[in-house]
């Protein structure tokens, strides 16, 4: 399956590595560096339901990834081999990213607010054969979850926590605790009988997006083109192994992976994580306890951060910056960040397709973040391109001089798992990938992105909203005659959307409870599910049949700015 990918011409690879955009190293030999440099520096302070759980110096993490990649010889992954990782913050994570590195595996992470539906997308398209969950996490059954949608494909479940219940692998039993010492029977397993290591061009992560054509898209990073995501922002920033990172969004997130699990690994720094990762007052707490100087945080968790530190103010005066992305960041949070936590508030885009793209800079003028979401590094490339006359229904927001942002360079994806024609369909002759939002010229260099896709709706979290998978779900209640899902805006985060489902109805019109119960019992994850329904008596279409969601948005944006 792996034919499907999308591997850079040779002349192309060599101008990356001419450059040092690349490099013929890889993230685990950053580690054995660190083992030997850095052993007794801490690594990974992990907290889980609000209390410490474990530290791992750069010696212990070393020790870790060999024993977790022994058992994952054990139960017969080899070389290129997926094992999906359906997990919270926890400390395992990095660990397990790199001990499949370690036998030329790739891991593929999968954020947890996905139900069993995605799940079971994830486990039947990659071929999984090994499936790591935790027992249990926030009133939810994962490993119930995984069993019940497990394809006959999947040789494995591999359970962190209580096992017995779903007859799955005790992580426990096979990785061991990952305590220093620790036995386990993977201990027993020769590294000389192992596959070989990832080399740094080949697929080294599998990242599953949501995709504006009703299906996930499982994208492809190898260890060069996250190495050329994590210098976009830790060159500029400064970053060194002084530092200690926190990043409160999911791990399993592109943003999570890239800034919690790579960029400590590379710079040989520490990072603090929590996997109760919406409770801003342990951020602060941890903040102040651990020293942190530099965090990301998407807009819904720092507007929530913001609220906690008014309320209790924590001596914060370790943090250098704080970074935002995912999701549209308004100019107001900004001069929020400022005044409460007296840092910058530095804002970037990208996308898992690519990273971190842009970014604002420390030398940019104080506030640049209102204008801007920053500029690229040498390896990437920005261009904004003219909208398509034939795409009539872009958003309406998108202002004088906007244009379609188009990308290319050394962190741009392999391409998509098993959508060969989908992913070529987005990039072209001279290998410009189009991103699909909308962009102008921030008059320094950078962009400012104006737009987004019409049918792709962000949250304030920062998760992105498929309407044509959703939809294709919805259609199937019986009350349903047609549906098309429209964002609206988010009174809580400026600048992001909820969702609200247009309904035709098909006889009596379905309640929003009603549509939520089928969503549920299709096991769509609820982040999917909409926020409120509205009904017309028929959909607005274009010429050739294409929903068109601008006038529905307008609509319900009236409908908003009317209320008291």
């Amino acid at each position: 399956m792996w034919d499907t990918i999308r591997v850079p011409a040779p002349d192309q690879a060599r101008s990356y590595y001419e450059a040092a955009w690349w490099r013929g190293s890889t993230f685990l030999d950053d580690l054995d560096d660190l083992a030997r440099s850095r052993a007794d520096h801490p690594a990974i302070v992990a907290y889980e339901a609000g209390s410490h759980a474990r530290t791992l110096t750069y010696g212990e993490l070393a020790a870790a990834v060999e024993r977790f990649a022994g058992a994952l010889v054990r139960l017969g992954v080899g070389r290129g081999d997926v094992v999906v990782l359906y997990l919270p913050n926890r400390w395992m994570l990095t660990p397990l990213y790199l001990a499949c590195g370690r036998i030329g595996a790739v891991p593929s992470p999968v954020i947890p607010v996905l139900g069993g539906r995605e799940l079971a997308f994830v486990l039947t398209e990659s071929k999984a054969k090994v499936c790591i969950t935790v027992d249990t996490f926030r009133d939810a059954d994962y490993a119930a979850r995984l069993a019940e949608v497990a394809p006959d494909s999947l040789e494995h479940r591999v359970v962190i926590g209580d096992a017995a219940p779903t007859g799955a692998l005790s992580f426990g039993e096979v990785f061991g605790d990952g305590a220093p010492g620790a036995g386990t029977a993977a201990g027993a397993s020769d590294p000389a009988t192992w596959p070989s290591p990832v080399g740094p061009d080949d697929p080294a992560l599998l990242i599953y997006t949501s995709g504006t054509t009703g299906l996930m898209k499982g994208v492809v990073h190898s260890h060069n083109t996250l190495y050329a995501a994590v210098r976009t922002v830790s060159d500029p920033h400064r970053l060194t192994a002084d530092d200690v990172v926190s990043i409160p969004n999911y791990m399993t997130h592109m943003a999570g992976a890239t800034y919690a699990g790579f960029t400590p690994v590379l710079l040989g720094a520490t990072c603090v994580m929590q996997d109760t990762n919406t409770d801003m007052e342990l951020l602060l707490d941890l903040v102040e306890r651990h020293g942190i100087t530099w965090a990301y945080a998407s807009p819904s968790y720092l507007t929530n951060l913001l609220d906690a530190q008014r309320g209790k103010p924590r001596d914060t005066s370790s943090l250098k910056r704080i970074v935002s992305g995912s999701a549209p960041v308004q100019p107001d949070l900004i001069a929020q960040v400022r005044d409460v936590f007296d840092v910058p508030l530095h804002t970037l885009w990208g996308m898992t397709e690519n990273g971190a793209v842009t970014v604002t800079h420390p030398e940019d003028p104080e506030g640049w973040g209102a204008h801007s979401d920053g500029r690229s590094m040498p390896w990437m490339q920005v261009r904004i391109a003219t909208i398509d006359d034939v795409d009539a229904d872009i958003d309406a927001d998108a202002g004088t001089g906007a244009g379609r942002l188009l990308v290319r360079g050394a962190s741009q994806c392999l391409g998509y798992l098993n959508q060969r024609e989908l992913y070529d369909g987005w990039v072209d002759a001279d290998g410009w990938f189009d991103t699909g939002d909308l962009a102008r010229d921030d008059g320094r260099g950078g962009i400012r992105i104006t737009g987004r896709r019409s049918d792709l709706i962000t949250r304030a979290t920062g998760q992105k909203v498929s309407t044509l998978e959703v939809e294709t779900v919805l259609l199937r209640h019986p009350s349903i005659a047609d549906v098309a899902l429209v964002g609206y805006p988010d009174p809580a985060v400026p600048g992001t959307d909820l969702v609200c489902a247009v309904v035709v109805p098909a006889g009596s019109p379905p309640t929003l409870q009603e549509l939520h119960d089928h969503l549920r019992s299709e096991q769509m994850a609820a982040v999917l599910w909409p926020d409120r329904v509205q009904f017309v008596w028929e959909l607005p279409k274009n010429a050739l049949g294409k929903v068109l969601r601008q006038p529905l948005r307008r609509r319900l944006e009236i409908a908003h700015s009317a209320r008291p």
